[in-house]
C-alpha cells in the first residue's frame, strides 16, 4: 500500500468513526491545575465514548493540542480498564481549512478491545527517546528529522514487532505522533498496520523529575 492510497484510506477510516471530538488547545498562562482538569474532562469525554461506541476521532492541530489529546487518551485508558478493555490508537495525518489556510493534524483513530495480557512496556525491546527540535530549525530540516524518526519507528517494528517511543515536552510529544503517522504509511508497504498506545511516563532530567508521554508502538502482524 502507498502512502496516498494509506491517506485515502485513513480518511475513510476517520468518516465511518461514530464520534470525533476537536483537541482545543489551552490558551497560554493558564494555572497549572486548570489545565490538568481540562485534560481529565477530555479523557472523561474520551472514555464516555470509548464506552459507549467502542470508538472515537480525537483530532489536534498543533503541538500543544496533540500533546493535550495524547495525555486525555492516557488517562482515558485508565478509566477503561475496569472493564477489561484495552484502548489503541491509529495515527494519521488529517487536513482542515482555518482561516483560508489549510492546516495539516494528527487523528488518533482510538478504540477498544478486550485486553488478553498485561504489556509491561517499560520493558519494551526497541526504546526510542524523541528530542524537540530548536525553534529556529528550518522547516525542511524538521521535516528530516521527522522522517527520520519515523524510519527508526518502522524499522524497530520489522526488527523487534514493538517500540516504545519515550518524549517530553509538546514538541516533542507533537514530533513522535507525526513521526508515528509516517511510520504507518511505512509499515504498511510490508503489509500489516501500526497501532499504539499512550502512557505516562517519569523521568529525572537535570534534577527534576519530569511527566512526559511514551507511546507504545506494535502492528497486527502475527
Amino acid at each position: 500500500m502507498n502512502q496516498d492510497l494509506l491517506q485515502d484510506s485513513i480518511n475513510e477510516e476517520v468518516k465511518q468513526l461514530t464520534s470525533s471530538l476537536k483537541v482545543k488547545a489551552d490558551e497560554s498562562g493558564i494555572p497549572e491545575e486548570e489545565r490538568k482538569r481540562r485534560v481529565k474532562k477530555l479523557a472523561g469525554a474520551i472514555s464516555h465514548s470509548l464506552r459507549a461506541t467502542g470508538e472515537i476521532s480525537v483530532r489536534c492541530f498543533g503541538h500543544l493540542s496533540i500533546s493535550k489529546g495524547a495525555k486525555a487518551i492516557a488517562i482515558s485508558q485508565k478509566f477503561i480498564q475496569v472493564q477489561n478493555l484495552q484502548l489503541s490508537c491509529s495515527p494519521g495525518f488529517i487536513t482542515t481549512v482555518i482561516g483560508g489556510n489549510e492546516l495539516t493534524g494528527i487523528c488518533f483513530a482510538t478504540f477498544t478491545t478486550d485486553k488478553d495480557t498485561e504489556i509491561d512496556v517499560e520493558n519494551c525491546k526497541n526504546i526510542l527517546r524523541v528530542a524537540a527540535d530548536p525553534r529556529d530549525i528550518e522547516a525542511e530540516d524538521r521535516k528530516r528529522k521527522v522522517k527520520s524518526l519515523a524510519a527508526a519507528i518502522s524499522h524497530g517494528l520489522e526488527e523487534d514487532k514493538e517500540v516504545f517511543v519515550r518524549c517530553f515536552g509538546s514538541a516533542a510529544i507533537g514530533k513522535a505522533a507525526k513521526a508515528l503517522a509516517i511510520a504507518r504509511g511505512l509499515t504498511a508497504m510490508r503489509g500489516p498496520d501500526l497501532y499504539c498506545w499512550p502512557v505516562f511516563i517519569m523521568a529525572d532530567i537535570a534534577g527534576k523529575e519530569r511527566t512526559g508521554i511514551g507511546f507504545y508502538t506494535y502492528t497486527n502482524e502475527t
